[in-house]
């Protein structure tokens, strides 16, 4: 397998999950360590994966990969079904031929791994993990929204997000200081704006959410640390 990295936003939305299954950093730092590596490899072969899963052209030589996934036995917890069932989702419309939600729920995937990770590293704080969650989700139905050619509704990202942060708010009543974190999501979310006007602003469009992301990263982690007790 030749891996050469060409998905950028996916080693970003990994290492970033990392990073937040250990927030508020409260953990067992002998797991966290042991974990790396695994994080590490997954990603180059889900970068590997992805464009053959998005096309159904899987081969049977790829079956040997799942060897990298090995190390999950050890992490079987409840908090599983939440990666399973967005990888099943994702492998589903997939094959239904609707690459765009299939796009949103293979983002969800990766990043709802950060659930499991933190279980395995015993972080007894794991409410970020389910902002940085949700946060993802909404933020891969607004980039589909804005691409020209995808046929989305402006209103599913608004709607999306006003669901998301009732649920936060709910989750969050002993740890309001978490809420700093969903200002700006709330004001990019709630009103989308229009859709770009050509491809060629999609690299653009791309590096702005990045900035995006790693503010609300920044500011998630920092209130985080300040809430936990």
């Amino acid at each position: 397998m030749r891996i050469k990295i060409r998905n950028h936003a996916l080693y970003f939305v990994g290492i970033s999950s990392y990073i937040v299954s250990l927030v508020p950093f409260h953990v067992n730092f002998e797991r966290a360590l042991l974990l790396l590596p695994v994080v590490l490899i997954n990603l180059p072969v889900l970068e590997y994966l992805q464009p053959k899963v998005m096309s159904l052209r899987m081969k049977w030589t790829d079956a040997g990969l799942a060897v990298t996934g090995v190390p999950y036995i050890f992490m079987i917890s409840p908090l599983m079904v939440v990666p399973v069932l967005s990888l099943f989702l994702s492998l589903l419309l997939f094959k239904e031929r609707n690459t765009m939600l299939g796009n949103v729920m293979g983002t969800t995937f990766v990043v709802s791994l950060s659930l499991v990770w933190g279980n395995f590293v015993e972080n007894p704080f794991l409410l970020p993990d389910v902002y940085w969650i949700l946060y993802i989700l909404t933020g891969a139905l607004y980039v589909e929204y804005k691409i020209p050619f995808r046929n989305l509704d402006k209103k599913v990202t608004s709607i999306v997000w006003m669901v998301v942060v009732t649920m936060l708010v709910y989750l969050s009543i002993d740890s309001t200081l978490l809420f700093i974190s969903l200002i700006e999501p709330s004001i990019r979310f709630l009103n989308p704006g229009d859709k770009l006007k050509s491809t060629k602003e999609i690299p653009t469009m791309g590096r702005n959410i990045a900035k995006r992301d790693a503010i609300f990263l920044v500011i998630l982690i920092i209130t985080s640390v300040l809430a936990f007790k």
